[in-house]
């Protein structure tokens, strides 16, 4: 007798998160030059990727033609969320000073976090966990 699936989509080894690039040899160069990321795997699959392993998260960088329906830049409501050990004001004051586009840091019970957006407006929330 067979067990039974624990959902609809049977069992998930692993997921992550695309995000959409309108040249992808730029955003490469630029989560190399801004966030200090290089790819783990950079391949073809119908269409060139490139893809980041960030803490236990993979995000996947593909061509925006790779898109089922293409957005206009910055328009998904997609976030990757962050969690870091860095204080918040130092990353802001960085990712500034490269002309990342950055939002105010609001402080919370638990946060002081921000966001800020990629080369094509794919969004970042910073979290830096107050003690």
């Amino acid at each position: 007798m067979a067990s039974a699936l624990p959902g609809p989509l049977g069992t998930v080894s692993v997921a992550a998160t695309t995000l959409y690039a309108a040249d992808l040899d730029a955003a490469i160069a630029w989560y190399g030059d801004v966030l200090g990321l290089e790819p783990i795997f950079t391949g073809t699959d119908g269409h060139r990727f490139a893809t980041y392993q960030i803490a236990g998260a993979l995000v996947v960088l593909e061509p925006i033609e790779a898109a089922l329906e293409p957005a206009p830049p910055g328009a998904e409501s997609t976030t990757i969320n962050l969690v870091v050990d860095r204080d918040a004001d130092e990353i802001r004051a960085d990712l500034l000073s490269h002309g990342v586009t950055c939002s105010e840091i609001v402080t919370s019970p638990h946060y002081r976090s921000f966001l800020f957006r990629d080369l094509d407006g794919n969004r970042y929330y910073a979290a830096q966990t107050v003690t």
